[in-house]
């Protein structure tokens, strides 16, 4: 449904009637458990489909109503700072319990009487819990879920905004968190592929891409970290401190990567 905040007659009728009838009867049927519902949807042919375009089907149908193919999206807020947390290894699978409180700069938290936000000096396992188990302060949101779209808890919200602005690419290149999950990826990348610098680079793009990296892809990474070193050298930094924050540097730009951060 195209309009899902207005499922009336001023709204826009379904595309597939039938499935969402035959969906609410599955429902039902279920016992009305959400988990089993979702789970028959994601391992639905349907749902599971890339999203590369036909041409045929395109000049058909070039909104994709139909769901001729799955349309490209970027990873939701939410799942966006966990896969950081993720390939980093930092991320705490601790369910339950009372919300964490992240890091948050110290100049963007508002003053109240009750419900203060705490100050983080230096973050760890606690605060690196999925992030729905994050706090939510209505005046108050982490500024990475903010940025990325995670909805406004002070009204409802059909569906997520999907903007894309540049001060998103910039918060990615250079906020604390993000880089130092960066760092963090590099330190597993290097204690699981040991002192071999090519080692270190193809782990790293496997653990980022979750797939085998191609041979061109490795060759670039190499001569990314064998430079960016010499750079950081050249800088007075001594050998083994720039092999170290080279191989964070490229940890970074495959954090930043279009196919880390959206869904084909």
């Amino acid at each position: 449904v195209a309009t899902p905040s207005n499922l009336g007659r001023l709204g826009e009728p379904p595309t597939h009637p039938e499935l969402l009838d035959w969906l609410a009867t599955e429902f039902r049927d279920g016992g009305g458990r959400l988990k089993s519902l979702h789970r028959l949807i994601v391992t639905s042919a349907v749902y599971q489909q890339a999203s590369d375009a036909r041409d045929d089907a395109f000049a058909q149908d070039p909104e994709n109503r139909l769901l001729w193919r799955m349309n490209r999206r970027r990873l939701e807020a939410e799942s966006l700072r966990d896969a950081f947390l993720s390939v980093a290894g930092s991320l705490n699978p601790q369910a339950g319990g009372p919300g964490v409180h992240p890091r948050i700069r110290p100049d963007l938290l508002v003053a109240s009487q009750r419900n203060k936000w705490p100050v983080v000096k230096r973050e760890g396992a606690e605060h690196w819990r999925r992030s729905v188990y994050v706090y939510v302060k209505r005046q108050l949101q982490l500024p990475l879920l903010e940025l990325f779209d995670a909805p406004n808890t002070s009204h409802s919200c059909p569906v997520r905004d999907n903007s894309l602005v540049p001060t998103q690419s910039l918060v990615l290149l250079n906020d604390e968190f993000v880089r130092e999950q960066a760092a963090r990826f590099a330190d597993r990348a290097r204690h699981d592929a040991g002192d071999d610098a090519r080692a270190q680079v193809e782990r790293a793009l496997w653990i980022a891409l979750g797939r085998p990296p191609s041979e061109q892809r490795v060759i670039e990474g190499v001569a990314f970290v064998g430079e960016q070193q010499a750079l950081l050298e050249q800088e007075g930094m001594g050998a083994e401190a720039a092999g170290r924050a080279a191989l964070a540097d490229l940890c970074h730009v495959l954090m930043n990567l279009s196919e880390f951060v959206y869904v084909d």
